[in-house]
């Protein structure tokens, strides 16, 4: 299939996922470690490359609830307009009401770690754990219990990056 010039325009080559490699055995692998349940890993794997494949190129997110007695998804936002955000639709809000077992899978754009917005609204709505898809092929799970405070958060993250740690 040939590219053609128009349908670059927008891409960002920075967020341009790697699809040979999340197609791969090893990325697939790194669901596996998430849970001893095999189903909810596949679950998990074919979400992410969804995800990936969906927003490879754009700086967008796209958001999916897993309710962990049922192993169903049971809200999803995927049309998301705004750059590195979940917006919560009113229907997600009132399925969220409705679990009490919820798993949350998206994507970063930026391959940066659980951000505080995405630690706080784990905490905020309960979720027993939250996992981030990297468009350069990480994975991170997280989990949260109790608020952090946006300040605290700033001056350690920050610290941590002027003293030289992110090289």
């Amino acid at each position: 299939m040939i590219e053609l010039e128009e349908q670059r325009i927008g891409r960002n080559k920075e967020t341009i996922v790697n699809h040979t490699y999340i197609n791969s055995g090893e990325y697939r692998k790194k669901y596996d470690f998430i849970s001893d349940n095999r189903e909810l890993s596949r679950i998990l794997y074919k979400l992410a490359k969804d995800m990936l494949e969906h927003r490879s190129g754009t700086e967008y997110e796209d958001m999916y609830w897993i309710d962990l007695d049922t192993l169903n998804v049971v809200a999803k936002e995927i049309n998301v307009t705004v750059k590195k955000r979940i917006i919560y639709s009113a229907s997600t809000k009132n399925v969220i009401k409705q679990h009490k077992s919820l798993l949350t899978i998206h994507n970063h754009p930026d391959s940066f770690p659980p951000s505080i917005d995405d630690l706080n609204s784990n905490f905020d709505h309960n979720y027993e754990v939250g996992i981030v898809a990297c468009h350069d092929g990480r994975v991170y799970m997280y989990s949260a219990n109790e608020k952090i405070n946006e300040n605290y958060y700033k001056l350690v993250v920050e610290g941590y990056l002027k003293s030289g740690y992110n090289t």
